[in-house]
């Protein structure tokens, strides 16, 4: 599975787009044959990067942690 940071247009509706975290695996999901990454609601998304933060830390991860920590900024500005 890939987590994806990045801004989120859905359907052209906000000129620029809304800041998302979005996960996809493999080949899926797709939409009309195109990959579409699963956009992931703002709550359950500060849970996920909260817990990956958590278990990079006690595994001593470095760059896991950086990347983490990148994206919550990202969110956080």
């Amino acid at each position: 599975m890939v987590l994806i940071v990045g801004y989120y247009n859905h359907k052209n509706q906000h000129a620029k787009g809304e800041k998302a975290l979005g996960a996809h695996w493999g080949d899926y999901p797709q939409s009309r044959g195109v990959l579409s990454p699963c956009v992931i609601p703002a709550s359950t998304r500060s849970a996920i990067l909260s817990g990956l933060l958590h278990q990079a830390v006690l595994s001593k991860k470095q760059v896991q942690i950086m990347r983490i920590t990148e994206a919550l900024a990202f969110f956080n500005t």
